[in-house]
């Protein structure tokens, strides 16, 4: 079995392994360098044995056959240098290995038919080195063709083989002797060759084991780096890469500005600037609750695809997380063409959606800011960006807005009032105003609403829709509620016991347990009963963290007090959170009842939500009435709960008493 295998080993060194091309072009590869050598070696070899015989042998086999070997080798040389530039094609490799198999055996088959003819010729000098011609010739033709086996084979089969059947039988001990040790030597070439073609095939396979690897851990690496600058659902640039490209457009504009400053009397940034937009989507956290994460990742696809069509070429967009888009502007004309642009960009986000879930309306708010006007720096153009994006938010949702110098002087009050904040003493500055909400039918109070103040040494009083976003930007708004909850506590402790109070809680106390847990823990301490404490919480505080903050309305009812959802409507006011909350009461926002003496469309709205929380179950709150009217007309459609100017102005004290024969005044509204 052994003597079988160690056959078919040797049999497989003559194979062309065509399962193997990048073995194929290796062996090629090797052979263009080193063939040549081996027709130089054999042109240098035949010259030096021709030279020696000369005088000795005939003319044909010292000059004849000598010079046509030789245009042989050089041309053969020749045709292996320019083979160099087929070392790719693995079919013209073929084709060389099977030429060489061939010209091997030709060559071997030339040149030993010359040494033997010139063998007889001359004396035992002259015989010696014929047999050292023939011996150090073809092994050193064999070491030019180690990289093919079957064409070095080949060379010792014939070249070898033939001097040691020659010199083993020309009769004499001496030649017999020649002849073993040639046989020895043909044994431990042939063994050689054998070993060399093995190590040479496994460090071809290892190479290439390790080109491989190499090949995927650059592609692993293109792949990181892509995923590190590119977001992985809409396939736009991620925030990395968004302040990547900032900074360089930045540097880049320094640089040219620079040089233009340098040659031209002019404003160089004319030709350097560029503007920086943030795009928020409003409304996508409800699209996202309802509808879930599959709609909501499909709706950011279709939102990169529009601002991408809306910018062409020219826009950089990038996705910088959650809802929030950006773009990069370059060369763009004027003020004007940044306003088109966005409100293109609003007018194609605010188009219906269409989705599995069905269409989906929403609206893009956009805050623009421009280099250099703004801003020279990346974070500055983003903050401006940001800030001007949350002016627009906050006055007129669906729209853009340009940041201005009108815009600067704000951000620089606001500066001022955070700095402020960090370094308020608490305790000290903040205080207490409250409003009633009296029942619409009795005149007596249903609640009272706690509503802060804040009056600064240094900055005065600050309206709370101010510092409160502070407040929490500043990380102190846990502070604010803990200190502002306390003396809630402190003076309901005074009130009569059917008299309830409304406490306001941010979006950050309604996320943090511990907070949550803290204003249980008070209302325990207080000997209160819970059921006159109604925690008032925003849309804007649920859609933080939904889950969250119905897991912490779930322990603050648990625990007997109440919850309200407040500003109802001016939000993406949703059904599921009045059924999954379980809130006590709604408060509808004053946006509703400014216009409702005049506008039929507030009035159904108004009477819708009224007749919604009947059904539910829950209490209804009307904020912001100021006048009679009003009050006729939501007395008209079935208020029963409302706060406003007209009963009584936020102050620090104020009456128990019910309001005068409020419950006796007949309902003048008629439709």
């Amino acid at each position: 079995m052994r003597l079988t295998e160690q056959v078919k080993s040797f049999v497989d060194l003559f194979r062309l392994h065509r399962d193997r091309p990048e073995l194929l072009r290796a062996q090629v590869t090797g052979l263009t360098q080193q063939i040549p050598m081996m027709y130089l070696l054999l042109v240098i070899n035949s010259l030096a044995l021709s030279y020696t015989h000369y005088d000795q042998a005939p003319a044909f086999l010292t000059l004849v056959f000598p010079g046509i070997l030789t245009v042989i080798c050089v041309v053969r040389s020749i045709h292996w240098i320019r083979a160099r530039n087929q070392l790719d094609d693995t079919d013209a490799a073929i084709r060389l290995l099977q030429r060489i198999r061939v010209v091997a055996v030709a060559v071997s088959v030339l040149f030993t038919a010359w040494w033997l003819a010139l063998y007889s010729y001359g004396d035992d000098l002259h015989r010696g080195h014929v047999a050292y011609f023939a011996a150090v010739t073809a092994i050193g033709c064999v070491f030019c063709l180690l990289q093919f086996p079957a064409a070095a084979l080949s060379v010792v089969i014939v070249a070898l083989g033939s001097n040691v059947i020659f010199f083993a039988f020309n009769g004499t001990p001496v030649y017999f002797a020649i002849a073993l040790n040639l046989a020895t030597v043909f044994a431990v070439i042939i063994y050689f060759i054998r070993n060399y073609y093995t190590t040479f095939s496994g460090l071809l396979s290892s190479q290439l084991v390790l080109e491989e690897k190499h090949r995927q851990t650059l592609e692993l690496s293109q792949q990181n780096e892509k995923l590190a600058h590119c977001d992985a659902l809409t396939g736009l640039a991620n925030r990395r890469d968004y302040f990547n490209c900032l900074n360089n457009m930045i540097v880049a504009a320094e640089k040219l500005a620079g040089k233009m400053a340098e040659n031209i009397a002019v404003d160089a940034y004319k030709s350097t600037r560029f503007a920086v937009f943030l795009i928020d989507l409003d409304g996508f956290k409800p699209v996202n609750d309802v509808h879930g994460h599959l709609v909501g990742d499909e709706i950011l696809i279709h939102a990169g695809k529009r601002i991408c069509d809306v910018l062409g070429e020219e826009g950089y967009v990038a996705r910088l997380g959650g809802d929030e888009f950006g773009v990069i502007l370059r060369n763009y004309d004027s003020e004007t063409t940044l306003e088109t642009l966005s409100a293109r960009i609003c007018e194609r986000l605010n188009a219906p959606f269409e989705s599995k879930g069905g269409p989906v309306q929403l609206s893009g708010t956009v805050g623009i800011a421009t280099f250099p006007a703004a801003a020279r720096t990346a974070n500055g153009l983003f903050e401006r960006a940001d800030f001007a994006l949350y002016h627009a938010k906050r006055n007129d949702r669906g729209t853009a807005v340009l940041f201005a110098a009108r815009h600067e002087t704000i951000i620089r009050q606001e500066s001022r009032i955070e700095q402020g904040l960090r370094q308020a003493d608490l305790e000290r500055e903040l205080s207490l105003v409250f409003q009633p909400v009296y029942d619409l039918q009795s005149g007596e109070i249903y609640s009272v609403e706690a509503l802060a103040r804040w009056n600064s040494p240094e900055l005065g009083l600050i309206a709370p829709d101010i510092f409160f976003p502070m407040a929490e930007k500043t990380g102190r708004v846990n502070g604010l509620t803990r200190v502002l909850f306390n003396r809630v506590l402190q003076d309901v402790a005074t009130w009569p016991a059917h008299i309830g109070i409304s406490f306001n809680l941010s979006a950050r106390d309604l996320a943090v347990s511990e907070m949550v847990n803290w204003l249980i823990t008070r209302i325990g301490q207080s000997h209160i009963e819970p059921r006159r404490i109604t925690f008032e919480v925003t849309e804007t505080a649920i859609l933080r963290d939904f889950d969250a903050a119905r897991e912490h309305i779930d322990l603050l009812r648990q625990c007997g007090a109440r919850v309200a959802l407040d500003d109802f409507g001016i939000g993406f006011s949703s059904l599921r959170y009045i059924h999954e909350l379980e809130i006590d009461c709604l408060k509808i926002d004053r946006s509703f009842i400014n216009p409702i003496v005049t506008n039929p469309r507030s009035q159904s709205i108004v009477k819708t939500v009224f007749d919604m929380c009947e059904n539910f179950g829950i209490d209804c709150v009307v904020e912001g009435v100021e006048t009679a009217e009003q009050c006729d007309v939501l007395r008209y459609f079935g208020a029963r709960y409302a706060q406003g100017y007209l009963f009584a102005r936020p102050a620090a004290d104020f009456s128990f008493d019910p309001l005068a024969d409020i419950g006796s005044q007949p309902v003048l509204f008629s439709r």
